[in-house]
C-alpha cells in the first residue's frame, strides 16, 4: 500500500492538515498515513477518520512518498535517526519549530530533499498561514506539493528562512495576541455590564470585521482606517489615547522581539 502523505507524528496540528486535506479532497483520509508515540490514541483516530496506521516510522517512510515532519522540536533529531535506514528519495517537510534546513540535511543521509514550514492555529479551521523555505535547487515539484498541501487549510507564502523566526514571531504565534487582546476586551466589555455571551459574540465579530476590512480596502494603510473609526475628541480617540499611554504599541513590539529570540533557541 502506499500513500501520497505520511504524518510523522500526529499532535493537532498534523491532525488539522489531515482533517483539511480530507475536506479539500484533495488527499482523501484513506491516502493518508501516520505514526505516533500513543499508537493506541492513533488507532483511535484511525478508526474514526480512516487513515492508515503506521507501526514505526521506518513503516510510515515504507508507505509514503511525502513526510511531514510534525514532531517537537526536542523530538526531530531521534525521529529521523530511527527512520533513516528507511529513506528511499522521499521528500521530507517539516514544521517543527526553530528547526533549520541544514539541521534536517545533516540528520538524513545525503541528497535528501527538504523543505521547511511553520503553519498557524487557524489552520484547524481552514483559515491558517503558512511560511514556507526551501534549499536553493529545490525541484519546482516539491514546493508546488507542499503549496498544494498546506492551501488546503489556508494561504501559503514563501519566505527566506532567515527571517522564518522573524515571521513565527508574528504568524506562528500570532493567534495567541489576538486571543489575548479579544480576552481583554470581552472583560472589558463584561466590567462595562454587558452579559458575557453577548461581549463575547460583539468583540469577536469586530475582531473578524475589522481583519476583512483590512484585507479588502488593501490600498489602504492600517492606520488610515484606523483614522476612519477616530473622531476629533471622540469616544475612539479617548479610548486610543490611553492605550498609547499605557504604551500598547512598543510592547507589542517588544512581545514579538521576545517571541523571535526564543524561536532562534528551539530545538
Amino acid at each position: 500500500m502506499t500513500c501520497e502523505v505520511g504524518f510523522l507524528g500526529f499532535g493537532r496540528m498534523a491532525q488539522a492538515i489531515s482533517e483539511g486535506l480530507n475536506k479539500s479532497g484533495k488527499m482523501p483520509y484513506s491516502r493518508q498515513a501516520a505514526s505516533a508515540l500513543r499508537t493506541d490514541k492513533l488507532q483511535s483516530l484511525a478508526d474514526t477518520r480512516g487513515f492508515v496506521v503506521a507501526v514505526d516510522n521506518r513503516n510510515l517512510l515504507s508507505l509514503s512518498p511525502a513526510v511531514i515532519i510534525a514532531v517537537k522540536p526536542h523530538q526531530v533529531q531521534n525521529a529521523l535517526a530511527k527512520a533513516g535506514p528507511a529513506v528511499r528519495g522521499q521528500l521530507f517537510i517539516s514544521i517543527a519549530a526553530g528547526i533549520s534546513l541544514a539541521e534536517l540535511q545533516a540528520w538524513l543521509p545525503d541528497g535528501t530533499r527538504v523543505i521547511r514550514v511553520i503553519p498557524n492555529l487557524p489552520a484547524q479551521v481552514g483559515r491558517g498561514l503558512t511560511l514556507v523555505c526551501a534549499p536553493e535547487g529545490t525541484r519546482p515539484d516539491d514546493l508546488k506539493l507542499t503549496r498544494y498541501i498546506f492551501e488546503s487549510v489556508g494561504t501559503v507564502t514563501e519566505l527566506p528562512e532567515s527571517l522564518f523566526d522573524e515571521g513565527t514571531a508574528v504568524s506562528g504565534s500570532g493567534p495567541a495576541y489576538f486571543f489575548l487582546v479579544m480576552e481583554a476586551m470581552v472583560r472589558g466589555a463584561v466590567r462595562l455590564g454587558l452579559p458575557w455571551d453577548l461581549a463575547k459574540k460583539m468583540v469577536l465579530q469586530t475582531a473578524r470585521g475589522a481583519a476583512e476590512t483590512a484585507l479588502v480596502k488593501d490600498d489602504l494603510s492600517l492606520a488610515d482606517l484606523r483614522d476612519q473609526v477616530t473622531s476629533p475628541g471622540g469616544t475612539t480617540a479617548e479610548a486610543l489615547y490611553v492605550l498609547e499611554q499605557g504604551g500598547l504599541t512598543a510592547l507589542f513590539q517588544e512581545a514579538l522581539e521576545a517571541a523571535s529570540v526564543k524561536a532562534k533557541k528551539l530545538k
